[in-house]
């Protein structure tokens, strides 16, 4: 008797559950249909915008210089011309950071980065994924973030990586940034 007593209560039990799953779906009433309208509006395009350039006039360097300091002047001028900001296509300076460490507790990144300060590094830090990592920078020129890059490796013994820069904004569209950072 016993063993028939189990089977009609594991009989029940499956049929209330049948009955939890599929009564509610005979009980729900029949919702309308939501029209979607088809007709796209698209606004007027903006007014064109008229700018006027100016041709850039050379400097000239004064007569009173004698040969040697004009190829001198000439020599930093250009050195200045090549560090000047280059944009990159979508928008923005192209720049470079220095990915020094990365760790799973972030008070270890903030302790990092106080010790980088210490050392006049610029240095902050980031949660990216479910890691904090901590970066030196940015450089709008690559070959002083090489320097500090080697500078950091030979003090200090870090392994970093050297790559672009990714500004505060763009980080928290990528959902990398909270909002705040320290």
């Amino acid at each position: 008797m016993r063993y028939g007593l189990k089977e009609r209560l594991l009989g029940a039990l499956v049929l209330i559950a049948l009955a939890v799953i599929f009564v509610p779906f005979l009980l729900e009433e029949k919702r309308p249909d939501i029209s979607i309208s088809d007709k796209i509006i698209t606004p007027k395009p903006p007014e064109p915008i008229k700018s006027i350039v100016e041709v850039p006039v050379p400097p000239t360097l004064p007569a009173s210089l004698n040969d040697e300091q004009k190829q001198q002047a000439i020599a930093s001028n250009k050195k200045s011309a090549d560090s000047r900001l280059v944009l990159n296509p979508e928008g923005g300076v192209d720049a470079w950071t220095i990915q020094v460490a990365t760790f799973g507790d972030a008070s270890n990144a903030k302790r990092l980065v106080a010790e980088l300060e210490k050392n006049q590094y610029s240095a902050y830090w980031r949660k990216i994924n479910a890691l904090t990592v901590v970066f030196v920078g940015p450089y709008l020129d690559p070959q002083q973030g090489r320097e500090d890059q080697d500078k950091l490796l030979q003090l200090q013994g870090f392994k970093t990586l050297l790559t672009r820069y990714v500004s505060e904004h763009e980080a928290r569209v990528q959902g990398s940034l909270s909002g705040s950072n320290n």
